[in-house]
Formats: C-alpha cells, structure tokens, sequence
C-alpha cells in the first residue's frame, strides 16, 4: 500500500515570517515534521509542496523528496489545502504514474508530534472501510454551547474592544435548545482539531473533493502544539532547544 506524507510549506506568512523555516531545536521548523514522517514506518514516500526554492532545498537537505515547485495561485494565505493537494496528487499521477492509497498531512507548522500517533491514525483509517478520513483532536477547554456570533458580522468591527456595542448575537450551537443556559456539566464533551495530523484516503480528497469525506474517525491527543504566532513560536523554541 502507497502511503503518502504530504508537507505543505509555502513560504508566505504574515503573522511570523518565514514561519516554516525558522529556527526552533536547532534545526528549521519544517524539517521536524519530515522527520516525523521519515520516522513512520506505514509511510512509504514524503513530499513537500512549496511554493519556494529555498524551502525546497532545506527540505531535500533533511530528506523530503520536492518533484514539482507549488504555482503561485496555490500559495495564497486564501489557498485551501484541498487545491494544494489535488494540485500535489494531479502532478505526480500525470507525470511520474504516482498514485498513493492514502495521504497524511502534517503541517509543518507543528515541531512536536509522536510518530506512534501517525502511525496509529494510519491504522485506524486502514482498518475501518467505511472511513473517508480521520483527524487529529484534543478536548476543548472552551465551551462551544456557550459561544455566540454577531449577526451581522460584517456590520461589526471585530476588534472592538471591552464596553462595545456588538448588538444582537446569536448561539453558535442551535440543535441543544439553549444549550447556553445549561450547566456545563449537563453538556456533551466538545473536541477541536487541533491540526497536527489529518489522514485521508486518495478518493477522499480526488473524488469526492475534500479533505475528510463524510464520515471522519477522530484520534484523542492532549495537547496543541500548532505555531501560529511569534508568542507560540518562542514557548516552543523554549520547549525545545538546540
């Protein structure tokens, strides 16, 4: 069975530049995941998908394979993974013949993750047929039945701040009939991906046009080591130094 590890990496970000390589444990940011993925035994080949020269030789260096360079219109901060990836499975069977059974996604915008979970999330998928996908989740400590939007939003600034007007607002949750009003405890357990590791299978993503399909096995962790701010990026350089 083919088992692809896809890394998107481009190059644009605007909360921390150059996000993907920066420096964190001694070595670029995105050459952690590679090594989670090279560490995986159930997958057989790893591919990054950048939009950057640069990014493509620091990823051949800690030994991703990189075919193609990603088009610029795939690397947008409005790009959806799903386009980047049916770009990165329609390049490869057009011109290498390449067709994986299954893909994983790991971002490389997470340097800490076990190896064991990708392994065990491959697994899953593998020994449920009726599967599309599934998605790496950790409990949420927030309470989504006790969440509201503004209606409508886009009247509103979303920066204001304490002691603004937001006017009306409506639940997030409508199916548990005033879902916030009740005691939390009273409440189902809410999960969040936490984005560290997705697998799907090939129809998902080229047939049926998505990233999960219908139905979607969820994998528990306990923490959330996603990077997305410079704030973020500092606790994990802490958490691991070179």
């Amino acid at each position: 069975m083919e088992i692809l590890a896809l890394i998107p990496a481009r190059s644009g970000s605007k909360s921390v530049p150059d996000k993907n390589i920066r420096m964190i444990g001694g070595k670029p940011m995105l050459a952690w995941s590679i090594g989670h993925a090279l560490g995986a035994g159930h997958i057989t080949r790893v591919i990054v998908s950048t939009d950057s020269e640069e990014y493509a030789d620091i990823a051949r260096k800690f030994g991703a394979d990189v075919p193609f360079i990603r088009p610029a219109e795939y690397a947008t901060d409005t790009a959806l993974d799903i386009d980047v990836f049916k770009h990165a499975l329609t390049w490869l069977e057009e011109n290498e013949g390449y067709r994986p059974d299954i893909i994983v996604q790991l971002r490389p915008t997470y340097p800490k993750r076990r190896v064991q979970d990708i392994q065990n999330m491959i697994e899953m998928l593998k020994d449920h047929p009726e599967a599309d996908s599934v998605r790496s989740v950790a409990k949420a400590t927030e309470i989504p039945y006790k969440m509201w939007v503004c209606e409508p939003a886009d009247e509103h600034d979303n920066t204001a701040g304490t002691g603004s007007s937001l006017g009306r607002i409506l639940p997030i949750v409508k199916d548990i009939p005033e879902c916030y009003n009740m005691p939390r405890q009273e409440l189902p357990t809410a999960y969040y991906q936490n984005a560290c590791v997705d697998v799907m299978r090939y129809e998902t993503v080229m047939k049926k046009n998505s990233m999960t399909g219908d139905v979607i096995l969820g994998y528990l962790m306990d923490e959330n080591y996603d990077i997305d701010t410079e704030a973020e990026l500092e606790k994990a350089q802490k958490a691991m130094p070179g």
